[in-house]
């Protein structure tokens, strides 16, 4: 690093990421011939995190797609549904498990949570309505 007359060193930034913040690929900064300026500093940087800032805080909020269902999401949520059900009622040789139940209802619970806004119309409504039923059930039982 050089130092310029003023005897402060003299630093030079450069952004490296190749992604920006939503994932959106960043293109290659040319490289410069010709040395920085000692001039006033470059806006450049505040001006795109700037930029970001107000693209992310002025999205809206992602919204329920619609279209057509993942067929494996739905066969997971029967899936899980099933042993949560058998484990509440029990069977021949199994004996009933409301508590290992009641952790599969709470599985199911955390799916619906996390995946808000990026299930589709069915998806969301196959999910509430499962686990409406769910602990309907569990309550009675208990």
């Amino acid at each position: 690093m050089g130092e310029t007359k003023s005897g402060s060193p003299k630093i030079k930034v450069v952004d490296r990421r190749k992604f920006t913040a939503e994932g959106d690929s960043l293109e290659a900064p040319q490289p410069t011939s010709e040395p920085a300026a000692p001039a006033a500093p470059s806006r450049q940087p505040e001006i795109e995190a700037e930029k970001r800032a107000s693209e992310t805080s002025s999205a809206s909020p992602p919204t329920e797609r619609p279209g057509r269902p993942s067929q494996e999401f739905l066969e997971l949520v029967t899936m899980l549904a099933g042993q949560a059900e058998l484990l509440l009622v029990g069977a021949e040789n199994l004996p009933a498990q409301p508590a290992e139940g009641q952790r599969l209802i709470d599985y199911l619970g955390v799916l619906e949570e996390k995946t808000t806004g990026n299930l589709s119309d069915e998806e969301a409504k196959v999910l509430s309505s499962v686990l409406y039923q769910l602990r309907t059930f569990f309550l009675q039982r208990k």
